[in-house]
């Protein structure tokens, strides 16, 4: 198929300097990458440039030159498209030059006018307002939606990076794998084939090969290669997921669930895999083989039908729902390995890092034959049925809205017979989801340390109502005191104590409180308050509720900076205090940042009417009918008291 094929390791200052051009095909999807994809890049480029890595290795890219001077992206549109607007949005350093290629876009679209249009007046400086998008063009108003979250992760790192030495290590370290190809090369097939096959394994999927290998005998590979398969699709449950890879039904894998200690018998599901799995018949023994079969297995085999498998008689009422996991399978395996290099007192690995994964591996992981490899997929297994138990997903509630939320597992028995079956339930107004929620969006995205610890509880502890009290604990322990050390090394050292049940004495440190610091305050404790107000107060204000936490990034003065009116405001003394501050989303802080107090209080007041409350912060400050400095000293102390009370609680 493809007849010649020449591959160079590149930088996008190579890049510019061969004055090379890219073009996305009209056939190809122009971008759809998701949230966590955006911002794994992005918090993953920080933490090399931090690290002072003299290479950073983006992917591949699979290009075929065109008659017109163009290179056609055949694979890696959706990294070509991100390095384009994040160029962009470095635009006063030396990143510009990637931008264009004399007075041509670098990145041009086939038969996408707009698209090309759109960022052509980008590069001019143009406003786009958004009701000059066209609603049919879907891609574009995806990269609107991302040159904005680009646009957010700079302003927000500007104190923390030097941005003009930041861009120069995008633009000389940042490597890419560009292959081209044949243009004689049948680019439908190709097109097809690294769309809906892949042209590499992953890493993770690297790294099952590595470790099945241990196992010899035949059957009993295939057996933990369907459990590592169950575990590595985190965008379903893994009783679910049980059922697609073995073919058994949910009333045959709820055997093996005891509804009392709320745990599987791995055991017994693996003997039940012997005994009844119909997809387990696998005539190759090469384990690569397996890691490339299709969903349906192997010729041969009487296809399931999922509707067989699934037989829940209220199956599609809740259990259908559209979830996503806060998790890469990558990271579960990291903080899997975390705490089977714990249970084995063995030095803890580097950092969770899921561009690392086969490097941690090989550098901490004592794998070396049958009983270490089954050893492990088995603490994966149970760490992965905990994760799915105890731990949020973004569930789909509508169309263009998601919220955090645990279902949790439960076994009913079917119309009073001996046939039993799994159902996942909501536990309404959460507060152990809400405090998940609330250290998910405050906390890094790509590490999320805070997790181990509570999975590492969870193994052990099966009473939601135990967790929920223990993650308070470990929020206030690893956050809210004075430590030096690292936060993956502050959860070292609560496992220690989770493990010998004894936490000791901790002093609570919040001073940072009643410090004027501004857009700088960390937004930690804007999201701590947040959970605080509605642990206290709920039970009181009705209307709290069904508070949820949503992401926020920007810190808005109630009391403007620049005020262009002398009414409601505040002086200087209380200008930068808590007090005077809430976290709001980017938008809403552009929107409404020199407005006066009244029209903002209007407004929230208005869209609390209509929906939900969005800050309990701010539902106490607009309770008020004017601003003022004694207002604000108030506000902030009740805010205090209502942190101090907590900790009390405790």
């Amino acid at each position: 198929m493809v007849r010649s094929v020449k591959s160079q390791l590149i930088s996008l200052e190579n890049i510019v300097d061969s004055k090379q051009k890219f073009n996305i095909p009209r056939y190809q999807r122009l971008f759809v990458w998701k949230n966590v994809q955006i911002d794994t890049l992005l918090e993953d480029l920080k933490d090399a440039y931090i690290s002072k890595k003299e290479l950073y290795y983006l992917g591949g890219i699979i290009v075929v030159k065109s008659r017109k001077g163009y290179y056609d992206l055949i694979d890696g549109q959706q990294r070509f498209t991100t390095l384009w607007l994040l160029s962009y949005a470095l635009k006063d350093y030396c990143l510009k030059k990637f931008l264009k290629v004399n007075n041509e876009l670098r990145l041009s679209f086939s038969i996408r006018k707009q698209v090309s249009d759109y960022f052509n007046k980008l590069f001019a400086g143009e406003e786009i307002q958004d009701n000059e998008i066209d609603d049919t063009e879907k891609s574009l108003s995806k990269i609107t939606k991302w040159q904005g979250r680009i646009k957010n992760f700079i302003l927000e790192n500007e104190n923390l990076l030097d941005m003009n030495k930041f861009s120069q290590f995008i633009y000389e370290k940042l490597y890419v794998l560009i292959t081209e190809v044949s243009e004689t090369t049948d680019l439908n097939k190709l097109f097809e084939v690294t769309n809906n096959r892949g042209m590499q394994l992953q890493h993770h999927e690297i790294l099952k090969s590595t470790i099945l290998k241990f196992i010899e005998n035949k059957q009993e590979r295939i057996r933990y290669s369907k459990i590592w398969d169950s575990c590595s699709n985190m965008e379903d449950y893994i009783e679910r997921n049980i059922s697609y890879e073995t073919g058994l039904k949910s009333s045959e894998i709820s055997e093996c669930y005891n509804k009392h200690s709320r745990s599987f018998d791995f055991k017994s599901l693996l003997h039940l895999m012997i005994n009844q799995g119909r997809n387990l018949q696998i005539n190759d023994a090469d384990i690569l083989s397996i890691l490339k079969l299709p969903k349906k297995y192997v010729e041969g085999i009487e296809e399931v039908k999922v509707e067989d498998l699934l037989d829940n008689p209220d199956e599609g009422k809740n259990d259908q729902d559209s979830i996503r996991s806060i998790l890469t399978f990558p990271q579960l395996l990291l903080h899997t390995l975390r705490i089977y290099l714990y249970k084995k007192n063995l030095p803890d690995i580097n950092k969770i890092s899921e561009k690392e994964l086969l490097h941690t591996f090989k550098k901490h992981c004592n794998i070396e034959n049958g009983e270490a490899a089954k050893e492990y997929i088995e603490l994966l297994f149970n760490v992965r049925f905990t994760f799915d138990q105890f731990i949020i997903k973004w569930i789909k509630i509508d169309k263009n809205e998601e919220k955090h939320e645990i279902r949790y597992l439960t076994k009913y028995n079917q119309s009073r017979k001996q046939t039993y079956y799994f159902k996942r339930t909501e536990n309404e107004e959460d507060g152990f989801a809400l405090l998940q929620s609330m250290l998910y969006h405050s906390q890094q995205i790509t590490t999320h340390y805070w997790l181990t610890p509570i999975l590492f509880s969870a193994l052990e502890d099966k009473d939601r109502d135990s967790l929920f009290e223990k993650l308070r604990l470990y929020d206030n322990i690893l956050f809210c005191t004075k430590n030096e050390s690292t936060l993956q090394e502050r959860t070292l050292l609560l496992m220690d104590s989770i493990a010998n049940g004894s936490f000791g004495q901790y002093v609570y440190n919040y001073d940072i409180i009643d410090e004027n610091l501004g857009v700088s305050f960390p937004h930690y404790w804007f999201y701590k308050l947040e959970f605080i107000l509605w642990y206290l107060l709920s039970d009181e204000i009705l209307d709290w509720k069904k508070f949820r936490m949503t992401a926020k990034n920007s810190v808005e003065h109630v009391s403007p900076q620049n005020p262009n009116y002398t009414q409601d405001i505040v002086s200087k003394r209380y200008l930068n205090t808590f007090g005077n501050l809430a976290l709001v989303s980017r938008n809403i802080n552009s929107e409404f940042s020199n407005k006066p107090f009244r029209e903002k209080r209007e407004h929230f007041l208005y869209a609390k009417r209509s929906d939900r409350v969005d800050s309990l912060k701010l539902d106490i400050i607009y309770r008020n009918k004017t601003w003022s400095d004694d207002l604000c000293k108030d506000h902030l102390l009740k805010m205090k008291g209502y942190i101090e009370e907590y900790f009390r609680l405790e």
